[in-house]
């Protein structure tokens, strides 16, 4: 007992018990702040954890140093304890940082397949904490050895992640053998006194799409840098070497390309008005041997000058005007030119028009894969505005700018007689920038510009600006669909029963001039899921309205928009509402804000395929149970409209859903190549549905065989069934003739 009290007195002489109490004071204090700040930043639960979990360790030993100072020896006590309080709260405090603060993060860039950041972060933890790490930089699963190889020494190499804004980090100075970076598409920057600087792109040493690694390393030649003031100005070099075409249609595995020269920035109006007034068009050396053909007809040279004429009849773009373009838009791509005019400035330059696989190379990085477009290339692109931009907005792989949206462009092949234009223009899809359009040489659309190339080597003109061949339609008279007996069985998964929809209003929103815009959200029924539908019902409609069902294209599912950011008139559906339809837009499974969260998930693709088809069924039969609930919407008068992705995939929603009147799909077809339940041999036959396709004669994305291999397969007797073919690309269709047929279309059906 003595024992204790002495032990007690001691305590308190020492002053550990007012250490303690100060300290106790200090903590609670601190954490009470730290909570604030928590909520403030949402930082989580895990962060108030690890800020008691630290106060609790150093609570003893702050004791042990309150003792120890008031004890004999208590310097040298206070220093040792000092040095294990500092190792012990370094090995606490960088345990719990590195696996509960750090590894979450480099997991979770891992899972959003951003190598780079998880390669940085893992980098930190690693000269912070080696010892605590589990993670490092060198992990095979988010870095790889590069062998960058440039033919001069010395050269002050730099490198971001493609397609982002952050600054540019130094890596060195050539030669660099056997250097660890970031898996993914990197972007480099070249500088030495004396020559041009140069950028390029690759990936290292795979880019994986949806779980499936595509290796194709370091596909380039040795870099060589340009001396300086050799490149031809306003021009990027463009290195050699093999190359994967990331183009729809183009037939082409891989070629090589020589190094060739390539404009930064498409042709402006301020540069072709420099050609107009040297007298560009009056110069008939600009114009030889050219094949002047408009409509089939083959015109003289004078005759097809007559019609390159401005809005004031004077010699010039479509769109200028007494000869000039309009004032403030010097700066912007020049538009509303033919093939001809494009070619003709290209050689008062002294250059050509790029032929397509060089226009590719200096737009895309050498080993990206596009399907229809990635969201890397995406970050760099000219899509989803109102107008054309001033040059310069995009960046390329190589140091191009504007080369995916803006201006569509000209390129040098010709296909059946037709131009080609790549890249997509402003306003259109995502997925064209990797789409071949072909387009009447005469087309002056005031989407169309260009920019100029000048080959190195003249060999590579031929064949790779050789005209390009049309595909031979495929032989599809062996597809037989699968027995009545084995359909039925596969045919369950696909059963639903109508039920009372379960749903909520979200909001109503009548500030549009043309429709009224409502979203619902509705439960689907599955996994616990529910699914957002847009609603646009026309404000000048009396009674009830036929509602039209939508299934977007494929930029819907791989970059979409915010819901609410929707807009029937981004594919001209616009004049359906105008016409007193109701447009029914649902936000089908793996699209909008139904996407997955990780894309390249483990399930297999025609497993993740094949519940994507019957997920739809499922959809459409939720969708079309609330549309009975309503007292505006003419029920009895129910169509399906799917346009390109919506019009290839979802159409088994016909076989079962016999609510639909009649379907209308544009650019559609079908593919016979997809897992059983998808494949439209098995499907097509038992559809009788009346439907409408209108699709392009020209279209490589979906060939006039898979559009004619929907329509002949097909069960729906002739008299319910329309194919047209128009003399156009994938997108748009003619914008009058789509509307006449669809509205005569929906007339003809309606009750």
């Amino acid at each position: 007992m003595e024992s204790s009290t002495s032990m007690l007195d001691r305590l308190k002489e020492s002053k550990v018990f007012k250490v303690v109490s100060g300290y106790a004071l200090v903590a609670f204090i601190t954490v009470q702040i730290a909570s604030l700040v928590s909520d403030s930043f949402g930082f989580g639960q895990e962060f108030m954890q690890n800020i008691i979990i630290v106060f609790l360790v150093i609570l003893p030993f702050i004791a042990l140093i309150a003792w120890a100072a008031s004890s004999k020896y208590g310097t040298f006590k206070i220093l040792g304890i000092s040095l294990f309080i500092l190792f012990t709260g370094y090995g606490t405090g960088s345990y719990i940082w590195v696996n509960n603060f750090m590894l979450p993060q480099v997991k979770s860039f891992l899972e959003k397949d951003d190598n780079v950041a998880a390669w940085l972060t893992a980098s930190r933890i690693n000269s912070f904490a080696p010892f605590f790490s589990t993670m490092s930089e060198e992990n095979d699963n988010i870095s790889a050895l590069v062998n960058l190889q440039i033919q001069q020494d010395g050269v002050n190499v730099s490198w971001k992640a493609y397609g982002e804004e952050n600054e540019w980090r130094f890596l060195g100075k050539s030669p660099l053998p056997s250097i660890r970076l970031p898996r993914g598409i990197l972007q480099f920057k070249l500088e030495k006194e004396g020559y041009e600087t140069t950028f390029f792109s690759s990936s290292n040493p795979s880019l994986k799409l949806n779980n499936f690694p595509i290796d194709m390393g370091w596909n380039v030649d040795p870099i060589n840098l340009q001396v300086e003031g050799s490149v031809p100005k306003g021009m990027i070099y463009i290195p050699g070497g093999n190359f994967i075409p990331a183009l729809t249609g183009s037939g082409v595995d891989q070629v090589y390309l020589h190094p060739f020269y390539i404009d930064k920035f498409e042709v402006t109006n301020k540069e072709f008005k420099e050609f107009v007034d040297a007298g560009g068009y009056k110069n008939p050396q600009y114009w030889v041997e050219m094949d002047f053909i408009r409509d089939g007809v083959s015109l003289t040279l004078e005759e097809a000058q007559e019609l390159m004429t401005d809005t004031t009849g004077m010699v010039g773009p479509a769109g200028w005007e007494v000869g000039t373009y309009i004032q403030g838009t010097e700066d912007k791509p020049v538009t509303g030119i033919s093939w001809y005019e494009a070619l003709a400035y290209a050689r008062y330059k002294g250059n050509i028009l790029p032929p397509m696989f060089h226009w590719a190379k200096a737009a895309f990085p050498p080993d990206e894969i596009i399907s229809p477009i990635s969201p890397k290339l995406l970050k760099t692109s000219n899509f989803s505005k109102e107008d054309i931009s001033v040059v310069g907005q995009g960046e390329g792989a190589y140091g191009t700018f504007d080369m995916a949206g803006n201006a569509k462009e000209w390129v040098w092949n010709i296909f059946g007689g037709r131009g080609l234009t790549l890249g997509g223009a402003f306003d259109e899809p995502t997925y064209l920038a990797s789409q071949t359009a072909p387009e009447a040489r005469m087309n002056r659309s005031l989407k169309n510009g260009f920019r100029t190339a000048r080959l190195i080597n003249p060999r590579d003109l031929n064949p790779f600006g050789d005209p390009i061949e049309t595909q031979a339609p495929k032989d599809l008279s062996f597809y037989k669909p699968m027995s009545d007996e084995v359909f039925n069985v596969y045919s369950r998964s696909f059963q639903v029963s109508s039920t009372n929809p379960k749903f909520e209003k979200v909001y109503i929103d009548d500030s549009h001039p043309v429709w009224i815009k409502e979203r619902i959200k509705l439960e689907v029924g599955y996994n616990n899921e529910s699914m957002d539908v847009l609603i646009f019902r026309p404000k000048n409609s009396f009674g009830l309205s036929a509602p039209i069902i939508v299934h977007p294209g494929a930029n819907y599912y791989t970059t979409p928009p915010e819901i609410d950011d929707i807009n029937p008139g981004e594919f001209s559906l616009d004049f359906l509402i105008k016409s007193g339809k109701t447009l029914i837009w649902p936000a089908w499974k793996g699209s909008l804000n139904r996407m997955p969260e990780n894309v390249a998930s483990n399930e297999d693709t025609l497993r993740r395929f094949r519940n994507q088809f019957v997920a739809w069924v499922n959809d459409t039969d939720k969708t079309l149970d609330y549309l009975e609930t309503r007292n505006d919407i003419d029920t009895e008068n129910i169509f399906y409209l799917g346009m390109s992705y919506g019009a290839l995939f979802n159409t088994h929603t016909l076989l079962f859903e016999n609510r639909y009147k009649g379907a209308i799909l544009y650019v559609g077809g079908s593919f016979p190549t997809y897992p059983p339940l998808a494949d439209g041999i098995n499907h097509l036959p038992r559809i009788k549905t009346p439907f409408l396709m209108l699709n392009g004669e020209q279209d490589y994305l979906v060939p006039k065989s898979a559009a004619n291999f929907f329509y002949q397969f097909t069960g729906t007797p002739t008299e319910d069934k329309k194919i047209i073919f128009y003399d156009s690309g994938h997108w748009p269709l003619p914008r009058n003739q789509m509307i006449k047929e669809t509205l005569s279309f929906i007339d003809k059906l309606s009750n």
